[in-house]
This record gives C-alpha cells, structure tokens and sequence, in this order.
C-alpha cells in the first residue's frame, strides 16, 4: 500500500514531476461535489489509488482527515511554519493562482495552521523557510 500524504496548498506536490522515478499521483478533491458524505467516496477512491502508487498526495481538508483518522487510515501531515505566511502567499501568486483563492485561502491563514498543529493522529513534518516537499519527500518511506 502506498503512503498517504496530506499536503499544505503551495508545498510543492505539482513539481514533484520532475522525479521521474517516483510513482505519485496528486489526488485533488475538485473532482468531487461536496455533497453529505462526499468524503466516504473519496477515501475508498484514495485506498484504491494507494494501492497503485507509492505515494498519494491529498488535501488537509478538515472532513477528510477526520474520515482517515475515524478508520485508523496512516497519512503524513506536511505543512510550513505559521510564521511562513508571506512567503507561501507568494509561492500561491507566483503559480498564477486565482485572486479569490488567494484572498480567501491567505484570510484563514491561522485556522488552516491551527488545524494541522492540532491534528494528533498524522505523523507531521513542518516545512521551514525555503523548503518543499521535495526537500523532505526523502524522510517519509
């Protein structure tokens, strides 16, 4: 079974392509309309695409880690420092990420940070300044 990693919007999931030799699949939730219980198929299509790829990368939506941690599902948690704000702002702008994500993902800034640090069941890695997942993908095997 591969590993499961929730990543923080602008770590670097989409550039992992330039690893040729790692088998990963970024698995967005935009694919599914968040109707009562969308997080139900979601994670049965996760453990389906884990058993295919090494790693699958998701989203640290709240509701999505409750369901992994409610079925005892291991994932990794990589999120950056909350002091790091300005310089994840950028990475999002850079990335010609939308006016309205930007605002609205940066305006909750704290809330996100503060989910990830209460999270108790993810094994946890926090970024510092300058890194990205490529930078620790090394640590989670």
């Amino acid at each position: 079974m591969g590993i499961i990693i929730s990543g923080f919007s602008n770590i670097g999931k989409s550039s992992l392509s330039k690893f040729k030799d790692l088998n990963y699949i970024d698995f967005d939730t935009h694919f599914f309309r968040k109707e009562e219980g969308w997080e139900k198929m979601y994670v049965e299509c996760l453990l389906a695409l884990s058993s295919k790829y090494d790693y699958v990368f998701i989203t640290t939506h709240g509701v999505m880690l409750e369901r992994l941690n409610e079925l005892g599902i291991e994932y990794y948690l990589v999120y950056p420092k909350r002091e790091l704000k300005d310089e994840y702002k950028n990475r999002a702008i850079s990335r010609n990420s939308s006016e309205e994500f930007v605002n609205g993902f940066f305006s909750r800034w704290d809330e996100h940070i503060s989910d990830c640090e209460k999270n108790t069941f993810a094994k946890k890695i926090v970024l510092e300044s300058g890194e990205y997942l490529s930078d620790v993908i090394d640590k989670i095997v």
